[in-house]
């Protein structure tokens, strides 16, 4: 499968932006470079990710403020009028590792050719509206819930993967990555949604 979507990638320069480890999934699956701060940093609240990425070009300009936690793993937070943002890098040890891969990643950063995918299966119902309201060109949530009337919204219907959080149930049988059920390809390709037309999504 990796394969085969790395094949059918046509937009093999874009930024993903995601507001958990799903942007690394998903990057490290079509052998792309990280162009985006977010790629493996850990994950957002719901509604702060929403700010952040609806003022991406101003946030990731912004220093990193790292405060106490009970957490093993650092904890930023990005300042700013507009509302903190802060950050859980669950996959870094140390803040000066955070601090230069972030950067270093952040200058790579394509808002000409931007990409929003969201994991929102612990996303809050009004979270998710108001993600489908951003001024965002392409963008896409997905989640086990359905919303009627959101065009972002990618649902996912098979019964094997609607068990808890979805980054916990990865895989099944086949080692399908519950993900494959949306086709991601097709979305950086054209910037549509839809099912893959590989794996049921049923």
């Amino acid at each position: 499968m990796r394969f085969l979507n790395r094949s059918r990638l046509r937009n093999n320069n874009f930024s993903l932006v995601s507001n958990t480890c799903l942007g690394g999934m998903i990057s490290h699956e079509l052998g792309l470079q990280f162009k985006s701060p977010t790629i493996n940093c850990a994950f957002f609240v719901p509604a702060e990710f929403n700010v952040f990425v609806s003022n991406i070009d101003y946030y990731v300009n912004q220093p990193i403020d790292f405060i106490p936690s009970e957490y093993k793993y650092p904890v930023g937070v990005l300042r700013s009028e507009l509302g903190d943002v802060t950050i859980h890098f669950i996959h870094y040890s140390t803040e000066a590792e955070v601090r230069k891969k972030w950067y270093d990643r952040a200058k790579r950063l394509d808002l000409d050719n931007l990409f929003v995918l969201v994991d929102g299966d612990n996303c809050p119902e009004e979270d998710v509206e108001e993600f489908d309201r951003l001024n965002l060109k392409h963008k896409a949530i997905i989640t086990m819930k359905d919303y009627p009337g959101l065009k972002s919204v990618f649902v996912i219907k098979n019964p094997k993967y609607c068990q808890g959080d979805l980054l916990k149930t990865k895989l099944c049988g086949d080692a399908l990555h519950w993900f494959e059920l949306f086709d991601y390809v097709h979305f950086f390709n054209t910037g549509k949604i839809r099912s893959s037309r590989i794996f049921r999504n049923k």
